[in-house]
């Protein structure tokens, strides 16, 4: 009777033992898948739709800037139009955004708008932005005390489980804490400087399935969103954004050993003209076709990237103006070289150099005098480069 009493206990504690273990364990899935919904919908959705208003604020800007000093034509506006279909800005109340962009995309198309009038209505679209940029904020702001929360609660869960379970094995706790407690940390850790605009934070992809999963879409927002506002999605070069940050990079160099380095600014010649006799399917084609030469004619240390249009870039490190030159030259001569595709469309570029640190000593004096001498390649004739020291590479042939 004792032994059968005993047993009894025992095949009755370890089964409330199991059945306790198997509803904490269940407990914590729901709550790690629910939290993984979370968390994707705020990486997905709510921080995408702020990245895009706030592309959206500096492609208005510099826009506004450089319209407004002339540098600018008025058809250019279309490239700041598109952002507002961005597919992130779906769930917003865009009207009244539109209706400003609408009234400003009027202005600039006058023969003569007043300066007042336009600061006035571009000053609007860029409020409007920040309002809806930060309601959006907000809600997420909202959101991380709470899923913080939830974070903390599965982590005190997890705890409690190796608790329990440290009771019959001191491997298992390490186990646990391994698995479970260790992952939940870093993630917070890593959720907490996404929160705080660092997209190089990454989540562990260890431990239980679910938390794995959590830290692989975790680690693919983050990569998505780091990517994409890197990254031009028309050609897959880098954007104006990543040019930026690599001529930085090569001012940083520069400091520390005796080089030189230059860029190169390239503008597809009379691409309106293309666009509006082929088409914009054909003009998109065109760009992908002169992105990948570009790719292909640069050295493998030269850093290519659009920055706009049909406007095109490249960092050329390790180069004196002579050699520049020449690498600018042979981009020229491999575009106005590609096939015609069966409509017949020929592309030419103008291209201007500069070369540090002779035509300025930061990035933007270096790319004023490129852009520069890029008007001037395009006032002399275009299909043409234009280079350091007024040195002239000439085309053997006009712009078509």
């Amino acid at each position: 009777m004792t032994r059968r009493h005993l047993r009894s206990r025992v095949l009755w504690l370890t089964g409330a033992f199991t059945l306790a273990l198997f509803a904490m364990a269940f407990g914590l899935s729901w709550r790690a898948q629910r939290a993984q919904a979370r968390w994707t919908r705020l990486l997905s959705v709510e921080t995408k739709a702020v990245a895009a208003l706030e592309e959206l604020i500096r492609a208005q800007n510099a826009f506004h800037a450089r319209f407004t000093a002339g540098l600018e034509p008025a058809s250019r506006y279309g490239l700041v139009v598109q952002l507002l279909n961005d597919e992130s800005l779906a769930t917003f109340d865009l009207n009244a955004l539109r209706g400003r962009v609408k009234a400003y995309r009027m202005l600039i198309h006058e023969p003569s708008p007043r300066a007042v009038d336009l600061d006035t209505t571009s000053r609007a679209i860029v409020n409007e932005a920040l309002q809806l940029a930060a309601a959006r904020k907000e809600t997420i702001a909202r959101q991380l005390p709470e899923l913080e929360n939830e974070t903390r609660w599965m982590m005190s869960s997890g705890l409690a489980v190796a608790w329990i379970v440290a009771m019959l094995s001191f491997a298992a706790v390490q186990t646990t804490l391994r698995k479970v407690v260790k992952p939940i940390e870093e993630l917070s850790a890593a959720a907490d400087r996404i929160a705080a605009g660092d997209l190089t934070a990454r989540a562990p992809v260890a431990g239980d399935r679910e938390i794995a999963t959590l830290g692989v879409a975790f680690n693919h927002m983050a990569d998505e969103l780091k990517a994409r506002a890197r990254t031009d999605e028309l050609t897959a070069l880098p954007n104006f954004r990543a040019f930026r940050e690599r001529i930085d990079a090569e001012l940083e160099r520069a400091d520390r050993y005796p080089e030189t380095f230059g860029i190169l600014v390239l503008d597809l010649d009379r691409f309106k003209n293309y666009n509006d006799t082929y088409g914009h399917l054909a003009g998109n084609e065109a760009l992908r076709r002169v992105a990948q030469t570009i790719r292909e004619t640069v050295r493998a240390v030269d850093f290519p990237a659009r920055y706009g249009g049909e406007e095109f870039a490249v960092v050329v490190p390790q180069v004196d103006a002579a050699s520049l030159v020449t690498i600018a030259e042979r981009i020229r001569t491999n575009i106005a070289a590609l096939p015609a595709p069966p409509d017949g469309a020929i592309v030419t570029v103008s291209i201007g150099a500069a070369l540090y640190p002779i035509d300025g000593l930061n990035r933007e004096a270096l790319f004023q005098t490129a852009d520069a001498r890029l008007y001037e390649a395009k006032e002399a004739g275009r299909n043409r480069v234009v280079g350091p020291g007024g040195a002239w590479k000439v085309a053997g042939s006009p712009a078509r």
